[in-house]
């Protein structure tokens, strides 16, 4: 049986989602910004499908990383 994902990462990217950007979503939860990206790419290794289009300084979620933030933010609220 697949494990799920950790809670971590998907509170990690619920902010990340939110604030479009890593380097803010590591100032906001206390970590590194090399935290917050590996949670992000370990989520989406586990779901096989990226979450986010990364751009040069931007971030964009893609049509399952939409999917991912309103389904997230119904369970967590």
């Amino acid at each position: 049986m697949r494990s799920l994902p950790s809670l971590t990462a998907l509170r990690v990217f619920e902010t990340a989602a939110k604030q479009l950007s890593f380097t803010l979503t590591a100032k906001h939860l206390n970590v590194t910004q090399g935290a917050v990206s590996r949670q992000i790419k370990q989520l989406e290794d586990y779901l096989g499908v990226p979450l986010f289009i990364r751009l040069h300084h931007q971030l964009k979620l893609t049509d399952a990383g939409q999917q991912l933030l309103q389904s997230l933010h119904l369970s967590f609220n």
